[in-house]
């Protein structure tokens, strides 16, 4: 077991945290997993929406993410700025300025002369010029950049990051241990985590995200999610459950599904559950019908196969990558027919899918392991 370091400093960890959103969240878990073994705990600062709750969760100090003032007198005494993981360095998601808010955050690091590391990012979209040029102007002064997929390293190279100033390695959240569901939520919805067959009274996940897309003839959606809904309870004697991974985002969402429809074998999965947890009820289901990336990242580590819905480029590449696209769907052909031509393609290929996720699992949580090994010698070197 290594030694605590007993120093004064603190590391600061910069992300999209406090925000209840499942994939996030699953990323700063995995993190302090990782840094808590040789970091007290206490000398974690992570910059969290919901300081408080963040506290209570991880066991670390948190501070509001817009208390500017907290976050420069912590900067005094920080040894190590960790901005990551996640979708940060974008701006086709929310009002456009998660670039000017992360960039900024290094920028104050580094007027401050503390070490600045980017860890498990994925980078873009970025669309506006001026966004790529700040990008190029503030990465190009950090020191270390890990990236978590190769078109995100590629498009550093474009914006002007030199190449040997970006390592790649796979998304944190497959370091994530498991965590045993609540007896309360076994019990209540009959959960043993023994996975069946698709062929054989499945259980299926349903994970989607409240976004432009889906707002986007949004009536229309709904209705073909209900229909594909029936056709799985109905035609493929599914049990489904409805698993928010934002509740205060998708709880719309769902909640419209839920008033249109009232088919028994629908259950809806409002308990919060934190993200190991939630890796754990992936365990129980035989198939997933996930927007989320982590809830396709999730599919992966259980061995799950999955119907990817492509919103996103992030989703769009992990799958190819994978060699799986005939699981994507776009998020644009919602239908029974299109829904059911690709559970025909899992029920024929089932067992060579199962394989590749085991194996794809097992390299991508090696690839993981080797960028948190990079992330802690940096750690260990400036702390």
């Amino acid at each position: 077991m290594n030694k605590k370091v007993e120093q004064k400093k603190s590391i600061i960890i910069s992300g999209y945290y406090g925000f209840d959103n499942c994939g996030d969240e699953a990323i700063l878990m995995a993190m302090i997993q990782k840094l808590s073994k040789f970091i007290p705990p206490k000398r974690i600062i992570v910059l969290s929406q919901t300081p408080q709750k963040t506290e209570i969760e991880y066991k670390v100090n948190a501070i509001y993410r817009l208390n500017i003032y907290s976050i420069i007198a912590q900067l005094k005494n920080t040894g190590v700025f960790i901005s990551g993981g996640g979708g940060l360095l974008q701006d086709v998601s929310g009002r456009g300025l998660s670039i000017i808010y992360y960039l900024s955050l290094i920028v104050l690091a580094l007027l401050f002369k503390v070490p600045v590391v980017v860890y498990g990012q994925g980078i873009g979209p970025v669309k506006k010029p001026i966004n790529r040029k700040l990008i190029k102007i503030v990465l190009a002064k950090v020191k270390l950049i890990i990236v978590r997929d190769e078109q995100s390293g590629i498009l550093l190279q474009e914006l002007g990051i030199k190449k040997d100033s970006v390592q790649v390695y796979s998304d944190p959240s497959f370091l994530l241990l498991k965590e045993e569901l609540p007896d309360h939520i076994s019990e209540k919805y009959k959960l043993n985590q023994e996975v069946k067959a698709f062929t054989s009274n499945p259980i299926a996940a349903l994970v989607l995200r409240n976004c432009g897309e889906i707002k986007q003839d949004y009536k229309q959606k709904i209705t073909q999610l209900i229909k594909i809904m029936d056709y799985l309870t109905e035609k493929q004697q599914t049990n489904i459950f409805l698993v928010p991974f934002q509740f205060n985002n998708d709880l719309s969402l769902y909640d419209d599904l839920r008033r249109m429809i009232s088919n028994s074998e629908v259950n809806y999965l409002y308990e919060g559950l934190n993200p190991a947890q939630m890796l754990s009820l992936f365990s129980n289901f035989s198939l997933i019908i996930g927007m989320r990336f982590h809830a396709v990242i999730f599919a992966t580590i259980c061995n799950i196969p999955f119907i990817a819905i492509d919103y996103d480029p992030k989703v769009r590449n992990y799958v190819n990558g994978l060699g799986l696209p005939e699981l994507l769907l776009s998020i644009n052909q919602l239908s029974v027919k299109n829904v059911a031509d690709k559970l025909r393609y899992i029920k024929d290929s089932q067992e060579n899918i199962k394989t590749l996720l085991k194996s794809a699992a097992k390299e991508y949580q090696h690839s993981a392991g080797a960028g948190v090994d990079k992330l802690i010698s940096f750690v260990k070197d400036h702390y």
